[in-house]
């Protein structure tokens, strides 16, 4: 989308406003409504004024985010630059819904340069975002940055991730061809050159199993199918792997256990096609000249355990990337408690920030001046590396305790967040308010928006909230490019 003339932008963005009200509108509430949203006047090009959608509030203290507005601006006229929007939370953002449905609508508006911050959450037993799926040939470790202590070694993605295995292949394979990368960023403590990366030759299989046999005690009253179901088995192979005839046992006695056990395959190198990363500013960078859609990480040869911290991956192309970073369960404090997270933050090269944290600081009853004085310590802690880096903060949104009370401290914290927004030189959109405020929780469960648990949203809640939110970022982007003309 390259405009030539300077109304062209402006007209342009007019008219997805106008789009975003009404998908809005239509997702929420009846075709009556939608309808009196189509027939909103449009204003003409010389009008200062704004489009949202009647539910929509638009971002507080706008000018906060003008260095990022001018990236964005730069993009816009010369088709020729990259804007990086990272976008941190807890668990509203680790599922990826909210911040996947932002990065769609704008990568559709200004270009798609690529899937940003990737982590292998499967690696960790956790939940992770469906466009890239990882495996690998043996088990890792992972840990919250919740659970963090100051031995812990827990980087950008609020993870620690490890092994002590030292032979061993991750495959990372993207779903997605519109997420087909040319550039991979390896995030490593102190950049530490674990991994080589390779290209499979051959369909790999890197899944082998073996028989472990364990000696199990009987107890009284066990059964032996309650035996089998405690160790995964089939009753019929504890039968015959210690030759009994019937399901008769006896308290005291000892059976022999045939466990199923995963172990992994030596990796044969020659089936890949070794290459290497360049070490830039920092930085380990795999490029290639045609899109990947899949990549090998092997083990290098070294004595000490293994920690992966995330991967940046990105495409040969203007436009949006959209990085995600989400902890479930995590807080201000959480994040403020591990350094190497808020150090390789700048290996994201962020244009904006948005922070989207507070619901669990709300269901632990922080109080509101304990909760400001985290924030402003995360605060602290992002400009320490990221000094002029715009920040848009969204308020927690709406919920209930215990399934049943308005949590106010959730209104108290967006209060607080408004009422700063200027004073500390960063921008908020009102999620809390949006979403009907705390009095709205049980209308939006019997609309579909939240879960049952009345602190989850839905996937359809949160591509409700995205669609707001992104179209409260395009107002003020419309009322940017304004004024910068008048």
């Amino acid at each position: 989308m390259n405009c030539k003339n300077k109304t062209a932008p402006m007209l342009i963005y007019r008219d997805i406003l106008l789009l975003l009200c009404f998908l809005c509108g239509g997702l929420l509430f009846a075709q009556t409504q939608a309808l009196t949203i189509l027939e909103v006047d449009i204003p003409t090009e010389n009008e200062i004024g704004a489009i949202l959608s009647p539910e929509n509030k638009p971002v507080v203290n706008q000018p906060a985010l003008q260095r990022f507005f001018d990236k964005l601006n730069v993009l816009e006229e010369e088709n020729n630059s990259q804007v990086r929007i990272v976008h941190i939370g807890d668990s509203h953002i680790q599922a990826g819904f909210f911040s996947g449905k932002n990065r769609e609508i704008l990568q559709d508006i200004f270009g798609n340069a690529g899937l940003g911050f990737s982590f292998p959450h499967r690696l960790a037993r956790t939940n992770g975002i469906d466009q890239v799926r990882y495996s690998s040939s043996v088990p890792w470790k992972g840990k919250r940055n919740i659970f963090a202590t100051e031995t812990d070694s827990i980087g950008l993605s609020g993870f620690g991730l490890s092994t002590e295995d030292k032979d061993f292949a991750i495959k990372i394979d993207i779903q997605e061809e519109k997420f087909y990368f040319n550039t991979l960023r390896l995030i490593t403590p102190k950049t530490k050159k674990m991994f080589t990366p390779a290209k499979a030759l051959q369909p790999i299989n890197f899944e082998n199993y073996t028989t472990e046999k364990i000696i199990h005690h009987i107890k009284s009253g066990e059964a032996l199918s309650i035996i089998a179901q405690k160790y995964g088995v089939s009753v019929s192979k504890i039968k015959t792997a210690n030759g009994l005839r019937s399901d008769a046992i006896r308290a005291g006695a000892k059976l022999v256990i045939p466990v199923k056990t995963k172990k992994p395959n030596p990796i044969d190198r020659s089936a890949f096609e070794l290459m290497s990363f360049d070490e830039i500013e920092n930085n380990l960078i795999l490029h290639t000249d045609e899109p990947m859609h899949s990549l090998w990480l092997l083990s290098n040869e070294q004595p000490e355990n293994f920690t992966l911290d995330g991967f940046i991956l990105e495409r040969d192309q203007p436009g949006v990337i959209y990085s995600s970073i989400g902890v479930n369960g995590a807080r201000f404090k959480d994040y403020n408690q591990t350094p190497l997270f808020f150090e390789q933050l700048k290996t994201l090269q962020p244009d904006l920030l948005v922070i989207s944290l507070g619901t669990n600081e709300a269901h632990d009853n922080l109080k509101t001046e304990d909760f400001k004085e985290n924030l402003e310590e995360f605060i602290v802690n992002i400009r320490k590396t990221q000094p002029d880096t715009p920040i848009l903060f969204t308020t927690p949104p709406p919920s209930l305790l215990k399934r049943r009370y308005p949590n106010t401290f959730s209104e108290s914290y967006a209060e607080m967040l408004v009422d700063s927004a200027k004073e500390e030189n960063f921008a908020v959109w009102d999620l809390f308010e949006v979403l009907g405020g705390k009095n709205h929780v049980k209308q939006n469960y019997q609309k579909g928006l939240i879960s049952g648990d009345y602190v989850h949203y839905s996937k359809e809640g949160y591509s409700y909230s995205a669609n707001l939110f992104t179209e409260a970022i395009m107002n003020a982007f419309y009322l940017y490019l304004q004024n910068k003309e008048n």
